[in-house]
């Protein structure tokens, strides 16, 4: 059990930075360059890969439970955060009936 708690908290932390470039974007206040954008994934990349190592050298055992929870975390988080581009992207350009 505590393999897939840590697993899930991984997988949230792990998030952190790419749900923040993500919500600077939505927000329009900010200019998001592809640059950071390619920069934040690389760094989310490794440290999700380091953690996953990490499992591995320490406790081979879990890193089953482990990983799967860092990956439905991790899933999850970006299910909702693409849900919220697609509508922001979409509101602008589907007028509402009935709303002026």
């Amino acid at each position: 059990m505590s393999a897939v708690l840590a697993g899930v908290i991984c997988g949230l932390v792990g998030c952190v930075p790419m749900v923040w470039l993500f919500e600077q974007a939505l927000s329009n206040e900010h200019r998001v360059s592809m640059a950071r954008g390619l920069a934040v994934l690389v760094i989310n990349y490794v440290g999700l890969s380091c953690v996953l190592l990490v499992v591995y050298v320490v406790a081979f055992e879990a890193l089953l439970e482990f990983g799967c929870a860092m990956v439905a975390a991790h899933l999850t988080v970006w299910v909702i955060e693409a849900t919220r581009g697609w509508r922001a992207a979409n509101d602008a350009a589907v007028p509402r009936r009935g709303v002026r």
